[in-house]
C-alpha cells in the first residue's frame, strides 16, 4: 500500500501500519484516517516447487475502498483480494482463480480512541463457487477480527498490543500482536512488532519510501468444474518488500513495489484426488498501486 508522504505525526504512525505493502490488507492492522479508494497489482516470478514436481507463478490484484465516519470513531470500507496460481506439471483440483471479499468495520473506543475493535465478515473462495452462493458451505464465509489497545509513550513512541484472528497465516489462526513505534526524527519512523514490522522515510514532501516484512497467506473454498468436489487451499508465505510512493498533486499517489515472497506452502487437493502438502522455493515479486483520497 501506500507508504506515509509528509512529517509523521501519531495519526500518520497509525496510517503506516496498515500501508507499508502492495499486498492485501488485514483487519489486524489500523487503517489509518484517510478515506481512498485504492486499486493494485502485485506479480510473483516463476517459482520451482520441491523435489522439482513442477513450477509456479502467481499474480495478486486487490481493490479497497475505505470511509470515515464524521466522528472519527468508525471506519469501515470493501476490499477484493484476487489471486490467481499458474501451476506447471500438477494439476490442482480448483483452477486457481482464487478471490476474498471483505467488509471490514472497525471501531475505536476510549477518549483517545487507544482501544480498536474489528470485524470483517469475508467470502473466500474459487470463481466457480464465488458465483454460485448456493454452493456457499460454512468455510465459504468466515469472519476475521482484532482487538488492539495502543499507549502513546511520548509524542515519540507508542506501543501497541492485543489479538487478532484470521487468515494471514494460511488457514485461521487466533494470535497475539504487539509492538512498539518509534520516530525519531519528523521524517523517519520505525516499527518493530509481530506479527509485522517496517521502517519508512519521507525523502523529501512528495516521495517517501519504506521496508516491511509481513505474513502473506489465505485460504480458500474451492470446487472442480463440475461442483462434484470440494475442498481446501491454503497458501502460506511471507513477504519483504521495499516501496517507494510519489504523491501527485493533493489527492492521488502512486506507489512501486519490489520484493521477495518466502517460505511459500500449498495445501491442497489434486485432480485425481490426493492431498498433498508442497513448498516452493523464494520468489522476486513486483507490484504497483493508485490510489486517490476524497
Amino acid at each position: 500500500m501506500i507508504l506515509i508522504r509528509r512529517p509523521f505525526s501519531a495519526i500518520a504512525w497509525c496510517v503506516l501500519c496498515a500501508s507499508f505493502t502492495t499486498g492485501r490488507a488485514s483487519v489486524c492492522d489500523d487503517p489509518g484516517d484517510e478515506q481512498y479508494i485504492a486499486a493494485g497489482l502485485v506479480d510473483h516470478g516463476t517459482s520451482v516447487i520441491e523435489s522439482e514436481l513442477g513450477e509456479t507463478s502467481q499474480q495478486n490484484q486487490n481493490l479497497q475502498v475505505l470511509l470515515v465516519s464524521n466522528t472519527n470513531r468508525l471506519h469501515f470500507g470493501f476490499s477484493h483480494h484476487y489471486t490467481k496460481f499458474n501451476f506447471e506439471s500438477i494439476e490442482p483440483q480448483t483452477n486457481a482463480h482464487l478471490h476474498t471479499s471483505s467488509f471490514p468495520v472497525h471501531w475505536y473506543i476510549g477518549g483517545r480512541r487507544d482501544v480498536r475493535l474489528a470485524v470483517a465478515p469475508q467470502l473466500s473462495a474459487s470463481s466457480n463457487v464465488l458465483g454460485h452462493p448456493r454452493k456457499y458451505r460454512s468455510d465459504t464465509a468466515r469472519l476475521a477480527l482484532a482487538l488492539v489497545w495502543q499507549n502513546r509513550l511520548t509524542s515519540k513512541l507508542r506501543t501497541w498490543y492485543g489479538v487478532c484472528g484470521d487468515y494471514r497465516f494460511g488457514g485461521y489462526a487466533l494470535y497475539p500482536t504487539a509492538g512498539l513505534a518509534w520516530q525519531p526524527r519528523p521524517d523517519w519512523t520505525v516499527e518493530l512488532g509481530f506479527p509485522s514490522s517496517r521502517v519508512g522515510y519521507d525523502v523529501t514532501e512528495r516521495i517517501s519510501t519504506g521496508l516491511g516484512i509481513a505474513p502473506d497467506g489465505n485460504e480458500w473454498h474451492v470446487m472442480d468444474r463440475d461442483f462434484a468436489r470440494e475442498s481446501r487451499f491454503v497458501y502460506e508465505s511471507y513477504a519483504l518488500e521495499w516501496v517507494v510512493d510519489l504523491q501527485i498533486g493533493s489527492r492521488f499517489s502512486l506507489a512501486a513495489a519490489v520484493g521477495r515472497q518466502f517460505r511459500n506452502r500449498y495445501e491442497m487437493t489434486l485432480l485425481n484426488g490426493d492431498r498433498v502438502d508442497l513448498a516452493s522455493e523464494p520468489v522476486t515479486r513486483t507490484g504497483a498501486e493508485v490510489r486517490w483520497r476524497f
